[in-house]
């Protein structure tokens, strides 16, 4: 089955899942417009095993030819994590509503555990909607503008590789904090399971009630589509990698003078405007080139702003009892551990920074200005 058909069973899905179909609505009137709690389970395992091949579908669009598709599977993954979050958190909360708590469970207030109702932008990212994108999301990059010279082109460099080191140091830092925050003698543990199945790590629960099972399978999947994000290789070497670089900030404050580190981005910049102050080009060349460069601090902010969504909805995962979901604090560290390394591995791939080449999905700045310029 081709992605976008699997894109919008799982949309259409997980919208019945928040709102019952219309005739559902009619029958029981206005204020019971809700799944019953065996509707709500029954609609729950219908889009389980969906969830699970879009993550699939998504991960081969990782590879395509097409630099465009890859960078839309990204946003889509990202989508996804969120969503099956999104979906736990709502089989959470009507699990106890209707449902015997777990053994030593203690209730906790419905706005500290919510993460957010029905994920309708998310599901338009999932579905390939281009005009999900919101204003908020495209705040931190600049308008496309088309100015000749080699001056404007010079500008959009500077701002682009500022925006991309910015916005990755800004989300970084909630990564890390959430990683301090845990402690390293678990993150350490959580390190070495990053990268394997979530089943055999993080383990099975006592028999649950159905919504508290299904609600700590959604949690499983929403880790599994992070990884998804990094493919399997990068996922295997992400958990010392980040132990590494944990060393080095040791405090989530100093992210920024990290990144300038490794990433080098003085450097760089300085070499491309080099090429550029020393580049014959027409006018209309670097016209074309300034847009270019002004797309990729675009889809940039696009995705952290993804990013630090799924950071702020990771917090729901700190709540799960150890009764439904064992292991939850590692598998918070995992995630935090899988989203961290996304976050420095795709700056540098934006920047093409040649310290850091293992993931190679877009063409960075370098690649822009040496292809056209050079």
């Amino acid at each position: 089955m081709p992605y976008s058909d699997v894109a919008q069973a799982y949309a259409d899905n997980v919208r019945t899942l928040f709102t019952p179909p219309a005739a559902k609505q009619r029958e029981r009137g206005i204020g019971g417009a809700t799944l019953s709690p065996s509707e709500l389970a029954e609609q729950a395992e219908k889009l389980a095993p969906i969830s699970s091949q879009l993550a699939v579908e998504a991960a081969n669009k990782l590879a395509a030819p097409d630099i465009s598709e890859r960078v839309e599977a990204s946003n889509q993954l990202l989508a996804k994590a969120l969503t099956d979050l999104t979906v736990s958190a709502h089989l959470f909360e009507a699990a106890e509503d209707a449902e015997a708590p777990p053994p030593s469970f203690t209730r906790t207030a419905r706005s500290e555990r919510s993460v957010s109702s029905a994920p309708d932008e998310m599901l338009q990212i999932i579905v390939g909607d281009g005009a999900a994108t919101s204003k908020r999301e495209r705040a931190g990059a600049r308008a496309l503008r088309g100015p000749e010279g080699q001056q404007g082109l010079s500008e959009t460099i500077e701002d682009t590789i500022d925006l991309i080191s910015r916005r990755t140091a800004t989300a970084g830092q909630s990564a890390l904090t959430g990683l301090f925050g845990i402690g390293l003698v678990q993150v350490g543990q959580a390190a070495g399971l990053v990268g394997q199945s979530v089943a055999g790590v993080f383990g099975q629960a006592e028999k649950l009630s159905r919504l508290y099972a299904l609600c700590r399978d959604f949690a499983l999947k929403a880790y599994d589509s992070v990884l998804a994000l990094l493919g399997p290789v990068v996922a295997k070497a992400a958990g010392q990698q980040v132990l590494d670089w944990l060393a080095q900030v040791q405090e989530a404050r100093f992210i920024g003078q990290f990144l300038e580190k490794i990433y080098r981005t003085q450097e760089t910049q300085a070499a491309l405007l080099v090429i550029v102050s020393n580049s014959k080009a027409s006018g209309d060349k670097f016209a074309s080139v300034t847009t270019e460069i002004d797309q990729l601090g675009e889809q940039y902010a696009r995705q952290t702003a993804l990013v630090e969504k799924l950071l702020k909805g990771l917090k729901f995962l700190g709540g799960i009892p150890a009764a439904i979901l064992p292991y939850g604090t590692l598998l918070l560290a995992g995630v935090y551990i899988a989203i961290m390394a996304y976050l420095v591995f795709n700056g540098a791939d934006y920047l093409d920074a040649d310290r850091l080449t293992l993931l190679n999905r877009v063409r960075g700045i370098r690649q822009v200005i040496e292809t056209n310029l050079g």
